[in-house]
């Protein structure tokens, strides 16, 4: 899958959700592998505009997944309303969870409440094996951040897989 950030003026846009199916289309792309990120501030810089459009984008079958999760004021609110798939646990919880019981119990919540709402999770900023090892152990099944790879442009993935795929592996 490849995941897209969506802003909150691109979600205010009513063209998008056939521009974005229209690209798809035109390059052979299944909806089903693209992941489109939003926080919870773009969604409600207007609410009933930005669940339109999540809506349309999910009936499409694309994957939607809520960006920076713990770090908003109606968290619990946005996972009930838009058909999320996916959430992702911000890295303010994530860094150094495997230090402090107190993220280690947030990031545990987190997981529990993506499992129990059937959603994806991914822990972002993992940047330490230890992390990694508790967030495994706690049920976490995807990861990012620089202990897996720093941003890099897309022509150099490829390379990148090849070189990287043993060591990721033993992670």
């Amino acid at each position: 899958t490849v995941a897209i950030n969506l802003s909150a003026v691109s979600l205010a846009d009513l063209a998008l959700v056939d521009k974005i199916h229209h690209r798809v289309c035109a390059n052979q792309i299944e909806p089903s592998s693209i992941i489109l990120e939003i926080t919870e501030t773009a969604v409600m810089a207007n609410v009933a505009l930005s669940l339109n459009t999540l809506a349309r984008l999910r009936l499409i079958g694309f994957g939607l997944s809520i960006d920076d999760y713990g770090t908003g004021f109606s968290s619990m609110q946005q996972l009930a309303r838009i058909p999320f798939t996916e959430l992702k646990i911000d890295r303010s919880f994530v860094d150094g969870s495997s230090e402090s019981l107190q993220l280690e119990n947030m990031v545990s919540i987190s997981l529990d409440t993506a499992r129990k709402l059937g959603l994806t999770c991914v822990a972002e900023g993992v940047e330490t094996v230890e992390d990694w090892q508790l967030l495994k152990r706690l049920g976490c099944h995807v990861a990012q951040g620089y202990l897996i790879a720093k941003p890099m442009p897309g022509n150099q993935l490829i390379d990148w897989i090849k070189s990287n795929s043993k060591r990721l592996r033993e992670l």
